[in-house]
């Protein structure tokens, strides 16, 4: 994995603009796996997804999130540190591609794990109950009773309960909770963390930043965009420091183009 560098960064970005919200945790990952074709990335596993997507995290901003939730019960806004490693990415990258299978209730069933294709498809279900039973009638490759078939949509609830409970095992990462109480009532409930969702929103806000920078400098000093991506982080902050210093200096006579 290639470190999400200020040029890769907002090459990703930019991509994400034409996109729909699941291909944009894609985007990320695709600019730092650029041998891995795209197709690939979106057909694996949502929890091998989510693990690359916490390793490209901590490698870019750190491994620990300064998260931000309003309580549902008081509506009391609560930060909170959170440590990525809480969660084991190692593990979840080693679960096997590939078929499933399942006894459960009589039914034998064949199945494979949710990826971020299936995802994209149940955004578009009119409501909840239509996207699980697409869900399922995605990701069931083949049900039987007895040597006959079974459609998906008529296995019973209790085989897909444990249908799902076999997938969560399976790939770990795929459900991130987060559990959390409020100091000021004292109440508890659980969260789902949305890793690619909230990586985006920082890469986001950071990426509109260093354009707004990009703009100052290359304004002041007359750079390209090309030259000031290609400075650290540090050396680009120094810069624009100095720019109200070199506005407050008395004009002298022209001078060569500075160069960064």
């Amino acid at each position: 994995m290639r470190t999400l560098s200020a040029r890769r960064a907002l090459d990703a970005w930019e991509r994400g603009q034409r996109t729909e919200p699941q291909a944009r945790s894609l985007a990320l990952l695709s600019a730092v796996l650029p041998e891995i074709e795209p197709k690939r990335l979106s057909r694996l596993p949502l929890g091998q997804r989510d693990a690359l997507l916490l390793r490209l995290r901590e490698r870019t901003l750190g491994r620990v999130i300064n998260g931000l939730l309003l309580c549902p019960k008081c509506n009391a806004r609560l930060e909170f540190p959170f440590d990525l490693r809480t969660y084991d990415a190692t593990a979840a990258l080693a679960v096997r591609h590939g078929t499933h299978a399942l006894t459960a209730s009589g039914f034998e069933l064949r199945f494979r794990l949710p990826d971020s294709e299936d995802l994209n498809a149940m955004s578009l279900a009119p409501d909840v109950d239509t996207a699980r039973g697409l869900l399922v009638a995605r990701c069931v490759l083949a049900a039987e009773r007895a040597g006959a078939p079974v459609a998906s949509w008529e296995l019973p609830e209790e085989v897909l309960e444990e249908l799902g409970r076999r997938m969560e095992e399976l790939d770990p990462l795929s459900f991130l909770p987060l559990n959390l109480d409020c100091p000021r009532c004292s109440h508890q409930w659980m969260a789902l963390l949305d890793v690619g969702a909230l990586f985006w929103q920082e890469i986001s806000v950071a990426a509109e930043r260093l354009l707004r920078d990009v703009h100052t400098l290359a304004t002041a000093y007359g750079w390209s965009e090309a030259e000031i991506l290609a400075m650290s982080d540090a050396r680009r902050r120094f810069y624009l420091t100095q720019i109200p210093v070199a506005a407050a200096a008395p004009a002298g006579p022209p001078k060569g183009r500075p160069r960064p």
